[in-house]
């Protein structure tokens, strides 16, 4: 991957994020992260999970901006000595973690189909 193909990645991942419909009230928010917590919900995300559960779209934007300024020994351990893996590696972060983000906001939104995903997933297994 190109650095300008790199580039133009990491900006349609950034559109996506601010196509995402707005953040639900505070209360909404820790309400649905402390759900969370009690069924121990860990999504396979490079960020800490207390502060991925009460993440707004300003936030995660900012955490983007936090995988893409990791130092390379960070954010490419799984490959150290190929830059261009290394490029994969943090689209892949930011695409899993916008991924899950997506899934918290159909949670904090009450989608019944998501919280059924958690119930049949973290309590009824």
């Amino acid at each position: 991957m190109t650095t300008s193909e790199f580039e133009e990645k990491i900006k349609e991942l950034k559109d996506e994020v601010a196509a995402l419909p707005g953040d639900v009230a505070a209360a909404e928010i820790e309400s649905t992260a402390s759900r969370l917590e009690g069924f121990n919900f860990t999504p396979p995300i490079v960020i800490d999970i207390t502060r991925f559960l009460r993440l707004t779209k300003t936030t995660l934007l900012q955490e983007i901006d936090t995988i893409l300024a990791m130092p390379d020994a960070q954010a490419c351990a799984l490959a150290p000595d190929d830059p261009k893996k290394c490029q994969d590696l943090r689209i892949q972060f930011i695409s899993v973690l916008i991924y899950y983000y997506k899934f918290l906001v159909q949670l904090r939104e009450g989608n019944l189909e998501a919280w059924d995903e958690i119930d049949e997933v973290y309590v009824h297994d």
